[in-house]
């Protein structure tokens, strides 16, 4: 595999690439990944190891460090009238969609001799890599801000990880962890490794085979750093480059108030997000609370390619939302809710006849709604 920059022309070998593009600053991604081939999915593998010809980061005869995750249920359901399906993410091993980037990650540096990783977090990616790191006997190390939801912290702590509350935004969780690189501690950050996006392109496979080797009209995806809903379109992308498919889907993103930088930027026609001051919201959705996206180029990018669209929705509209699909048997946590408040704004749009695939990302008990 090749790691290079989509905004420069660096690249360099995947074993050997930075975390960062040394022209631009922004994260890399993977390039020269095996073909999409149908007859090569492995479906002794469990979870979404299916794709392990096409996820090129376990050395053959090499361990495999798995929970099983991935294969999430597609669910036949319909909201305001409109037939779709919920891809429920966070029927995950640590509750998340996390778990299959931070999966692929973890193989990935196993190969590399990696003994301790960190990461910042909002909470549902720290789970996961301490979940993943003490499947792999790892030591990992969380930067969290200290208004994270307290399920979310109980949970890195109990897998053994050293937990570090971090006060001030989410961003300043980013910078402690930054500040804190030294010695043999390697950043496994699930919004800066290439990893992690290869592993998010799953979800668009898994999609496309539960579907009958078919892709959705609309996918829709809460977006805060934007790593599932990137790596989905990758994923897509990928199985068009492979002759795999002859259609894309039309992408839509979804933020919640106030913290809306890829949405406004999408609607002003910019190809640049401008992050606000720096505070630290009171907001229902703080899985999706971040200001500065460091692909936000590329998300911008895919939804002007796909023909899709952006959409913003409120805390009103967010705890609505999360009522009514929990009245569905759906028990999701606000950031999850966030695109069943969106897709009663996008139904007048669609045709009965479109398909649509709603990725729910995280489960209910993350953050406990009041009762």
């Amino acid at each position: 595999m090749i790691a290079y920059c989509p905004s420069s022309h660096f690249q360099a070998a995947a074993e050997e690439a930075p975390l960062r593009c040394p022209v631009t600053g922004e994260p890399l991604e993977y390039r020269d990944l095996p073909p999409f081939d149908p007859d090569q999915i492995e479906n002794h593998y469990p979870g979404h190891w299916r794709y392990l010809p096409m996820l090129p980061v376990v050395a053959p005869g090499r361990e495999l460090f798995s929970l099983g995750e991935g294969w999430t249920p597609l669910i036949d359901d319909e909201w305001s009238g409109q037939p779709l399906y919920w891809k429920f993410e966070g029927l995950m091993p640590s509750g998340s969609y996390k778990d299959r980037g931070v999966s692929v990650i973890i193989n990935w540096l196993v190969g590399q001799g990696v003994q301790t990783v960190m990461d910042d977090s909002s909470g549902n990616a720290g789970a996961s890599l301490a979940c993943y790191a003490a499947r792999a006997g790892l030591f990992a190390r969380i930067f969290v801000p200290a208004y994270a939801p307290q399920p979310k912290k109980a949970q890195i702590a109990v897998y053994g990880a050293e937990l570090v509350e971090v006060s001030g935004p989410r961003a300043a969780a980013t910078q402690a962890a930054e500040a804190s690189q030294a010695g043999d501690v390697v950043y496994a950050s699930h919004a800066w490794h290439p990893a992690c996006l290869l592993g998010f392109m799953t979800n668009a496979w898994e999609i496309w085979e539960q579907l009958g080797q078919n892709v959705p009209d609309w996918f829709v995806s809460p977006v805060g750093y934007g790593g599932l809903f990137l790596g989905a379109w990758r994923g897509f992308q990928h199985l068009h480059r492979s002759g795999v498919i002859s259609k894309l889907p039309r992408m839509v993103a979804v933020q919640a108030e106030p913290i809306t930088p890829i949405c406004d930027a999408f609607h002003e026609g910019r190809s640049e997000i401008v992050p606000r001051r720096q505070v630290a919201p009171s907001i229902l959705a703080d899985g999706i609370a971040v200001e500065k996206p460091v692909r936000s180029r590329s998300i911008l990018w895919a939804l002007r390619q796909s023909g899709g669209t952006a959409i913003i929705v409120n805390d009103e509209e967010t705890l609505v939302a999360q009522e009514r699909l929990a009245q569905r048997g759906l028990f999701v946590e606000p950031t999850s809710a966030t695109v069943a408040a969106a897709l009663t704004k996008l139904i007048p749009h669609l045709n009965r006849s479109d398909s649509v695939v709603v990725n729910l990302t995280g489960l209910g008990l993350k953050r406990l709604p009041a009762v």
